[in-house]
């Protein structure tokens, strides 16, 4: 039989590899895999029980006690979460450390959070490893979710090179014009659907105005995820190509955005996040915050939002909450706006059809969207809407012209 001279590096190495909670045939396995070497199970045991590899060292005597058997619980949680349960072997310090318990329980620290840990401490005497400090670990553990706002603005925004367009101040435009966009879906909706629309819209932008305000009012993308098309609540959808959604919908908006900077006096851009797209349309505003400097971009994460449009007060809300008193949370909200105003309306999409209401002065227009109809709106008989597309033109005081594209 070969005698083995251990290196330090190797004998640290069976200690780490113990301290993990490896019993003596997986460190000889281990030890094997990384050196190639045939460590003899028994030697290992008795080096990390005594110091020592050799046969002969007469150390003081451990009660023949088996080591605990160790398996670990997995149960999985209604809320999506995960419990592990396990008895493990480990340090106070390594207790305390989420990433090694982590480890322990067969969790990667970058996919999971921890939402809870307890870690009931004894000792016991191992035939193969004297006194060892023993840990009843259970933890429950979450998918980690990347909702670090700063960190994806960074990412979003490091490589985006502001766009330069030619504009110019032109005192003869007087009228305003309101772009409404909502419920565009991209995703469902492709550029070839509504390459037409786009081209009419243009058009219209165009003629020139003094104010041109862009509202964005939510579910601009069907999916609020990238790798999975879910909405910002969890529930599953049809599957479709975000990256490419993205890139289609950012193409669709440069084109709007940028003909509006060549013919505006002032561009604003006005949002808010939809059902399906809150957490990703805001990150999209930042795209169009850093890309447009020129344009007036308001970046938030409101339910609703309200602007001035020379006398003519407009709200903006996607349409799936606030429904019971729009006009008097508008008027509680914005007391200052609703004194000056002499038009006041209120702008949302959501049901995907077009309707207009006068309530007590208050003009609801709830907008259609041009996206082609999906499989659930299909089955469900939902496909008698008109696809439109509007440009909504004002004077100081109120609506002038309406163009259903």
């Amino acid at each position: 039989m070969i005698r083995l001279n251990w290196t330090d590096e190797q004998k640290n190495r069976i200690i780490e590899l113990s301290k993990q909670g490896l019993s003596s045939p997986k460190v000889a396995q281990q030890m094997f895999d990384e050196y190639g070497i045939n460590f003899s199970r028994r030697t290992v045991a008795r080096f990390i029980a005594t110091g020592h590899t050799s046969s002969h060292y007469k150390g003081k005597p451990k009660p023949k006690v088996k080591d605990v058997k160790r398996g670990t619980e997995i149960v999985i949680n209604k809320d999506g979460s995960t419990t592990s349960s396990t008895t493990m072997q480990m340090t106070a310090e390594q207790a305390k450390d989420p990433e090694f318990v982590l480890r322990a329980h067969g969790f990667n620290p970058d996919d999971w959070d921890i939402v809870s840990a307890r870690n009931n401490f004894w000792q016991q005497n191992s035939q193969e490893n004297g006194l060892i400090d023993l840990y009843q670990s259970k933890i429950t553990v979450k998918p980690k979710v990347d909702n670090d706002i700063k960190r994806a603005v960074e990412i979003l925004t490091r490589d985006i090179k502001p766009l330069k367009v030619k504009h110019s101040l032109d005192s003869s435009r007087k009228r305003n014009l309101v772009i409404p966009i909502t419920d565009n879906h991209w995703g469902i909706t492709h550029l070839s659907d509504v390459q037409d629309k786009l081209s009419e819209l243009l058009d219209i932008i165009k003629q020139g105005y003094g104010t041109i305000v862009i509202e964005m009012i939510g579910d601009m993308l069907h999916s609020d995820k990238i790798n999975s098309t879910e909405t910002v609540s969890g529930t599953v959808l049809e599957d479709v190509d975000m990256p490419k959604a993205i890139d289609e919908a950012m193409q669709f908006t440069e084109a709007i955005v940028v003909t509006a900077l060549e013919n505006a006096n002032t561009v604003m851009i006005k949002s808010v996040g939809g059902n399906h797209d809150f957490d990703i349309s805001y990150m999209f505003m930042i795209w169009i915050k850093e890309r447009f400097k020129q344009a007036q971009v308001d970046v938030n994460n409101r339910y609703r939002t309200a602007y001035l449009l020379g006398h003519v007060l407009i709200s903006i809300q996607h349409g799936n909450v606030n429904k019971k008193n729009p006009a008097q949370i508008l008027a509680n909200e914005c007391r200052h706006l609703w004194g000056i105003a002499t038009t006041t309306e209120i702008h949302s999409g959501h049901l995907h059809f077009d309707k207009t209401e006068d309530q007590n002065g208050v003009v609801f227009r709830q907008f259609s969207t041009p996206k082609p109809s999906d499989d659930w709106e299909t089955m469900n008989g939902f496909v008698g809407s008109n696809k439109l597309m509007y440009a909504l033109e004002y004077n100081d005081g109120r609506l002038k012209v309406e163009h259903f594209i």
